[in-house]
């Protein structure tokens, strides 16, 4: 079968309204109206004598052979896309926005006092970052990039490794001088322990300690979702806090806090940098690039 010349200007809006499940939200993704994504996707549709959604009224979903299309042409379009922005950045510093997901944490501590050098590097990037501890989809919200404990096995990205993230515990002097000793993890159940929510799944996150931590014993005498007041907390001699060791360090470093439980410490639980295609354009290879220099195990 022949295909009409024009074909692939209707590209766009089905696959942006395949990765959102959503045709208004397709539209605000595409800069157009619901209704022009609707009728475009109607006359690709017609064009290919394929039935490519079911609609009803609260959704669209691919059809077998929508999903068909769609792992044929996403990748190809992709690197299309890809192919074309390093052409036309060839000859000057790679330019545009870099929209990134991260782990709030990491964002502030880490990565952030680092941004004043890649913004002099590339005066022509800008970036957008979203400080989320969930786990977004990158292709559906418009991301470039992810970084996270938490990437999907199953899925298609690629994901690189970076230094695993490690959970540090401490309290104040004036905390451990009044209370029972401190040798090994059972005697949490004797302490006052300050205790972080995942403000997304609203669970109490664990503490991962070499040996058995008796997690449901714990008394949490203050739980927030911000590790932040949970350090304030401990400075305050309110208890023993555990958390990522980005937010610990500087006070261990002061002598604010003193360490607790280290011969417990574990190695901790992996970063991940993670995109969608190896086929980067030229704003966002130079990202994943000073990413990993800085950040590489």
């Amino acid at each position: 079968m022949s295909l009409p010349p024009d074909i692939h200007r209707l590209l766009p809006a089905f696959l942006s309204a395949a990765q959102n499940e959503n045709f208004s939200a397709a539209a605000r993704q595409l800069g157009v109206t619901p209704a022009a994504i609707s009728k475009n996707i109607r006359v690709l549709e017609e064009k290919l004598a394929l039935r490519l959604f079911a609609r009803n009224t609260h959704s669209v979903v691919l059809t077998d052979e929508g999903k068909i299309l769609l792992q044929e042409v996403e990748p190809l379009w992709r690197a299309l896309s890809s192919t074309l922005e390093n052409a036309a950045s060839s000859h000057r510093l790679p330019s545009g926005s870099v929209k990134v997901s991260t782990i709030p944490g990491f964002a502030q501590q880490q990565l952030i006092p680092l941004l004043p050098s890649f913004l002099a590097q590339y005066p022509e990037i800008s970036l957008d970052l979203v400080l989320d501890a969930r786990v977004v989809n990158l292709v559906a919200e418009g991301f470039d990039v992810g970084i996270g404990n938490r990437v999907d096995p199953n899925s298609r990205l690629i994901a690189r490794q970076l230094k695993p993230m490690r959970t540090l515990y401490a309290a104040s002097a004036d905390y451990l001088a009044q209370h029972p000793p401190l040798n090994t993890p059972q005697d949490l159940v004797h302490h006052s322990c300050l205790l972080h929510r995942n403000a997304s799944t609203n669970q109490i996150i664990k503490w991962d300690l070499a040996g058995e931590v008796p997690q449901s014993e714990l008394r949490g005498r203050v739980v927030s979702t911000r590790p932040e007041s949970l350090i304030s907390s401990a400075i305050n001699g309110l208890g023993v806090v555990g958390v990522a060791g980005w937010y610990i360090e500087p006070h261990l470093k002061s002598g604010a806090l003193v360490p607790v439980l280290e011969e417990f410490w574990t190695s901790g639980v992996p970063l991940w940098l993670y995109y969608s295609s190896a086929d980067l354009p030229p704003r966002v290879r130079v990202w994943v690039d000073f990413i990993l220099e800085h950040f590489q195990p």
